[in-house]
């Protein structure tokens, strides 16, 4: 039994899944990267409220203890840049 030949537009879109139903190859395009950028933008969203709540470790007050003392062993300055 042979398989009835596809057409050329069958066969392009044969492998899209839902993109499927877009005809034009520009529009599957347009849609795919609209999706990248979205699933981009909604993971980026995620690692931020993930991380929005933690304190930086550089204000801890033993890091800025650390960071007196080093500025005071380099003679350090911060206003005169000295």
């Amino acid at each position: 039994m042979e398989r009835p030949c596809l057409s050329e537009v069958e066969m392009a879109s044969a492998g899209l899944g839902p993109l499927a139903i877009i005809k034009t190859e520009s529009a599957q395009v347009a849609v795919g990267t609209l999706g990248i950028c979205i699933a981009g933008l909604v993971m980026g969203k995620v690692w931020f409220m993930s991380i929005e709540h933690k304190k930086p470790r550089t204000l801890t007050p033993q890091w800025q203890a650390a960071t007196a003392k080093y500025r005071a062993m380099q003679k350090q300055d911060p206003i005169r840049n000295m």
